[in-house]
Parts: C-alpha cells; sequence; structure tokens
C-alpha cells in the first residue's frame, strides 16, 4: 500500500520550522495554505512560482493527492511594469481537480536561513556568507560573503556555471573584488541605501535577481550603485531564487514524502 501523509501535519511541520508570525508580507493574500484539495499528501512538489508551466509538469505526470510548495502565490510576471498577474480560475481549477493543494511562504523562506533562496545561491556559486544584511518585512534576507573570487570576471563566470544561462554584469565597482568579498540577496532589493553600506563595508560587487534599469525602482539603484562603486549581478528573479526550492526538497523527504522540484522558465528580461 503506498504511503502517504496527513496533510494537516505537514502544514504544522512548515509553520514550525518557517514561523511566518514573526514577519510581515508583501502580498495581500495570507501566506501558508492556498488552497486545500487533499486530506493525504503522498508526494510534494516545489516550484518558485505558481503557474501552468508548473501544472503541465505535475499533470504529465499523472500526480494526484499532492502538495505543491511554492516560493510566490502567483506567477512570473510577464510585463515588469505591473503587478504580478492573480491566479486564474482556470488554473485553481486544474489544481482541484488534481487534488493539489497549493501551500506558499514568501517572506518565511526569505528569511536567512538554510532553506532561504540567499543561503542556497550563496552555496551554488562558492560564496561563504559571514554576515547578514538588508532588514525588510522583519527579517534579514541578504548576505556578505567571502569568495574565492578576485575579480568580477570569476565572479560572473562562477553564476552563469551555477545558474545555467547567461547573465547580466553591470560593472560600477571595478574589475577587482576588494578581499574576494561579495554581497548578494536573491530576487530583488528595492532599497537603494544598501549600495552606500556596502561601500563603507568595502564591498564592491552585489549579486541579485532583477537588474534591468527599465523599471524605475530597478533604476534607482543603478544610480545608487554607480555613485557607490558597487557593480551589479543579475540572473533573474527566478534562477536566483530556485535553489531555495531545490532544498526544500530535502525538507520534505526528512518528513517521509518523495518530492520533486519543478524547473521553470526564466523571465530574461529582468536582465
Amino acid at each position: 500500500m503506498e504511503r502517504t501523509t496527513d496533510a494537516k501535519t505537514v502544514y504544522q511541520a512548515l509553520e514550525q520550522e518557517l514561523r511566518p508570525w514573526e514577519c510581515t508580507e508583501v502580498f495581500s493574500v495570507p501566506m501558508g495554505l492556498q488552497y486545500h484539495n487533499t486530506d493525504r499528501i503522498r508526494k510534494v512538489f516545489t516550484a518558485t512560482f505558481i503557474s501552468d508551466e508548473v501544472m503541465d509538469q505535475i499533470e504529465t505526470q499523472g500526480e494526484t493527492d499532492c502538495l505543491l510548495f511554492t516560493h510566490h502565490p502567483v506567477s512570473q510576471k510577464k510585463d515588469l511594469t505591473k503587478d504580478s498577474p492573480p491566479l486564474t480560475k482556470e488554473l485553481v481549477e486544474r489544481m482541484r481537480q488534481s487534488r493539489i493543494s497549493l501551500f506558499t511562504y514568501h517572506i518565511p523562506l526569505d528569511r536567512n536561513s538554510p532553506w532561504s533562496p540567499g543561503t542556497n545561491l550563496a552555496k551554488a556559486v562558492g560564496l561563504t556568507p559571514f554576515e547578514e544584511f538588508y532588514w525588510q518585512n522583519q527579517v534579514r534576507m541578504g548576505l556578505l560573503c567571502d569568495s574565492p573570487f578576485t575579480t568580477l570576471s570569476q565572479l560572473s563566470d562562477a553564476v552563469e556555471q551555477a545558474l545555467g544561462h547567461p547573465i547580466k554584469c553591470y560593472s560600477y565597482g571595478g574589475e577587482a573584488l576588494k578581499g574576494g568579498k561579495v554581497a548578494l540577496m536573491a530576487g530583488g532589493a528595492s532599497n537603494p541605501d544598501i549600495y552606500a553600506e556596502l561601500r563603507e563595508k568595502g564591498i564592491c560587487a552585489f549579486l541579485t535577481g532583477i537588474t534591468t534599469p527599465r523599471i524605475p525602482w530597478v533604476a534607482r539603484n543603478h544610480q545608487a550603485a554607480r555613485e557607490n562603486g558597487v557593480s551589479l549581478v543579475g540572473g533573474t528573479h527566478y534562477s536566483t531564487e530556485k535553489f531555495a526550492l531545490i532544498a526544500m526538497t530535502r525538507f520534505f523527504e526528512k518528513l517521509g514524502l518523495e518530492c520533486i522540484f519543478l524547473p521553470e522558465t526564466p523571465n530574461f528580461e529582468e536582465l
């Protein structure tokens, strides 16, 4: 007989591990359980966003009675000038028919931890965190890291290899990495004040996800980065955060559940 796990047990384990009550949120929907469509979970899927692309992969495998754990309760932005699109009724109905429950943690997962995007991006690129930074929504979600690299080119090459696709580098801080130090925050970082902080700490390279100056808040960051001599290395929102969802497969496996990470297509217009 195939083993299943009580859904409430899984929900409670996620809550105890990621402690959502300790932070605030940027999305209007409550974090945690989004749609409960099965009382017994036989398999878990993790994904950075929830989209037709993600559901297609689950349906292709003919899976039912599963949990989909995502970092975001929405799909990736197609139009970077607009808000994230809400889930369509069709997508919600597809999950209901396949008995796929949806559970989302955004800021609770962003908080620096063994499961966070920042921690796991650093690990993938070969960086060693030594200090937390970037305060948002009552948590720290950025990292200052030591690296084995001496140049921006070496860092960029390592990021490209880790992400598996071309990236974008804006060289405002020169080629040399001071002491090999690198700052990072996966996904995106909207606060332009961090660049003066990084300059004071002698860090001249910042790795993040969204770096296109076509977005107004990113354009302000470019100005601050240029003024403070901090290079921007961009790898897209999805690709810099996906390592957290890969890491979360281990969390669910410890609960005795088979867990599979579902890849998505990056939006390269974010670079």
